[in-house]
């Protein structure tokens, strides 16, 4: 009899309000360490931090930024752009006149950013134009790999 791998362990459901951080909990002063060095890039790329937070589930900082459209690319190992999909994500954002869903980057290896989730986005501004973009800028690179395998978007 050929054995089955055992089934995929999901997370219990939590219990309402017993995890993460309160709002006020949520507040990040001066960022610092990796974060520091995230805003220094942002900086040399010619952009700026308007804001910053912890993430209300495991406290990681995350940067508020406008950055030059010019520096940031998707992240190199994604699936490929759809044409349509970007096109009409154009037309949305053309239309209302507003961009209201921030793209989520990391720093590339050498200079600018990467994005592993916002690819369409991206492309769609560069269609209309945009001299910059909205980002929300996480200081660990190495959660590109993992948003990607989250939502599942990159090459196999």
């Amino acid at each position: 009899m050929v054995k089955r791998a055992p089934p995929k362990k999901r997370p219990r459901k939590a219990k309402p309000g017993t995890k993460g951080l309160g709002p006020k909990e949520c507040i990040l002063g001066e960022p610092s360490g990796a974060a520091a060095e995230v805003a220094a890039a942002i900086e040399k790329a010619g952009g700026c931090v308007v804001g910053s937070y912890k993430e209300p589930l495991g406290g990681h900082p995350v940067l508020i930024s406008i950055l030059p459209i010019h520096a940031v690319e998707p992240t190199p190992f994604q699936r490929d752009l759809s044409d349509a999909h970007h096109k009409r994500l154009a037309d949305v954002i053309n239309k209302t006149g507003r961009f209201l869903d921030p793209i989520i980057v990391v720093t590339a290896p050498g200079d600018g950013f990467w994005t592993p989730n916002g690819r369409h986005r991206l492309e769609a501004m560069r269609r209309l134009g945009a001299k910059s973009i909205a980002a929300l800028v996480v200081a660990d690179r190495e959660v590109a790999w993992q948003i990607l395998a989250q939502i599942g978007r990159a090459h196999v």
